[in-house]
């Protein structure tokens, strides 16, 4: 038997490129400053994704989903749901309200007030299973801990299974 590479995706790499995953954002270019990012490829998470269904073994995003829209977030979760292979798992760092900061996530007009049960409960609805918090770098994908990052901003990492 071969031994098949895993295919991980980074959604909203941003400036943080990682070998082994195909780092991806919306955009080439830094919105604040117009730097390019390395990328691997683009990917708007709020469109339909090009990813065959169950062809992704993981996926992992860093303070991305706070920068979308409610409807936004269940659409991208579901996309992430599709391309998941059964088993896969997804995690993502997210600010949470009550942590230090921010108290209300602003993006431009977007207002998100996250908490762990809501997030959790949006995965759950969109049919992930063994929803729970992880501490920083302690993850059931060893590849995953490289990626997790803003610890210092308040970051809660939550995985999921497919």
């Amino acid at each position: 038997m071969e031994n098949m590479k895993k295919v991980l995706l980074h959604i909203g790499c941003g400036h943080h490129y990682h070998e082994g995953f195909i780092n991806s954002d919306k955009e080439p270019n830094s919105p604040k400053n117009g730097r390019p990012y390395k990328l691997d490829e683009i990917l708007d998470i709020t469109q339909p994704w090009h990813y065959a269904d169950g062809s992704v073994d993981g996926i992992i995003s860093m303070v991305v989903f706070q920068h979308l829209t409610w409807l936004q977030i269940i659409f991208a979760l579901r996309e992430a749901y599709r391309v998941l292979k059964p088993g896969g798992v997804i995690r993502t760092g997210i600010v949470l309200a009550e942590k230090n900061y921010p108290k209300l996530y602003l993006y431009g007009s977007n207002i998100n007030l996250f908490s762990f049960d809501l997030f959790k409960n949006i995965l759950e609805r969109t049919g992930f299973k063994e929803v729970k918090e992880c501490r920083l770098r302690r993850s059931s994908v060893p590849e995953f801990t490289k990626v997790d990052c803003r610890h210092h901003i308040g970051t809660c990492y939550i995985e999921a299974i497919k």
